[in-house]
This record gives C-alpha cells, structure tokens and sequence, in this order.
C-alpha cells in the first residue's frame, strides 16, 4: 500500500538535435540512450547540434502531461572528428 503523502517522481531524458539536414527529438529512460540517439544524428553529418537534459514527468489531471526540467543537461559537439558531451551551464531561475 502506498501512503496518501508518497511521493512518486518519473525521470526521463528529453533530447534534440538540429541542423541542416534533420531535427529531431525524443524521449529515453537513461542517459546513454538520449545521447546515443542525438549523438547519431551529428556523427552522422545530419545535424550540428545535439541537447540531452534530465526532466521529471509530470501528470496532470486530466491525462494531460508535461516535463520539468532538473537542471542536468549536456550539449553535443565534434571535437576532431570525436564526438565531446560537456555539461551545460544553468542559467536564469533554474540556476538559482
């Protein structure tokens, strides 16, 4: 049985990527997989920039839903060929 003051929380990993020749976006249950899937995308030449971030699921009330943003998120690049994850700089009111 779960308490009435239970709190129950869904992480995912939001990603995109965009440039000249794809944009694209999902949803995964992990990190590598939000990186592998954007990260395919600017390996490949498609696109030429990637974003991965953490968000909490949030369910409204009536099957309605959203993501909140926690704050982790990583940015995609070449490096020489490689590609380079770095994590991202918070700005705005999730930095505080």
């Amino acid at each position: 049985m779960v308490s009435d003051d239970a709190e129950l929380t869904m992480m995912v990993w939001i990603w995109d990527a965009t440039g000249p020749a794809a944009s694209a976006c999902g949803v995964a249950d992990t990190a590598d997989a939000a990186r592998r899937s954007a990260g395919s995308l600017i390996a490949s030449g498609r696109a030429d920039a990637a974003r991965v971030e953490q968000a909490a699921l949030v369910l409204g009330t009536t099957l309605t839903y959203d993501y909140c943003p926690t704050g982790r998120r990583w940015h995609a690049r070449l490096d020489a060929g490689r590609l380079t994850w770095t994590p991202a700089r918070l700005s705005g009111p999730e930095a505080a």
